[in-house]
């Protein structure tokens, strides 16, 4: 994968650029846990969700998961553990989040980088604004991105993007 990036981004529009970038539909991940999603069950609203996307499942480098149905948007922590085995020194570890409207759409919200970098532990508590994911249930997708380099005369980025888990949360918007 290449993409263009406008030369002068900071750390932080890098890192939210390369992630959206990498974060195509058609991403080859292997959701082979088997447990369906948790919202569907806790609100009666079936979820659309035809090609299992949002099908709970944790890699096995994720030692310890964030806790199922946790809650989060305003101010509250969530935190993973990652072994660091799919990734190199200095990478990032990030989150993509996504909520479940009355219909059943699974709507995407935000995203970007965990705090931590390598190994170890991982955390969030970034905040969600103004938005129809407050009280609903939602899913925390975690990723890394593997061999990402920054070549060529128009910045361009490549790297490969890893899904290490879904799990399913609850958000609380902050007014």
């Amino acid at each position: 994968m290449k993409f263009s990036i406008v030369s002068n981004v900071g750390a932080v529009g890098l890192a939210a650029v390369f992630f959206t970038a990498c974060s195509s539909p058609g991403d080859s991940t292997n959701h082979s846990s088997g447990t369906t999603a948790g919202p569907s069950a806790e609100t009666g609203v079936t979820i659309k969700d035809p090609q299992g996307t949002y099908k709970y499942f944790s890699d096995a480098s994720i030692t310890m998961q964030p806790q199922k149905g946790a809650l989060f948007g305003n101010g509250q922590e969530i935190s993973i553990e990652y072994d660091g085995s799919k990734s190199k020194e200095g990478d990032s570890v990030f989150y993509q989040l996504s909520y479940v409207d009355t219909e059943g759409e699974v709507r995407p919200l935000t995203g970007g980088p965990f705090e931590g970098k390598t190994k170890g532990t991982f955390r969030t508590d970034s905040k969600v604004y103004t938005s129809g994911a407050d009280g609903r249930p939602g899913f925390m997708e975690v990723s890394i991105v593997q061999n990402a380099k920054v070549v060529g005369g128009e910045q361009g980025v490549t790297g490969t993007r890893v899904v290490l888990g879904m799990y399913p949360i609850k958000f609380d918007v902050s007014q």
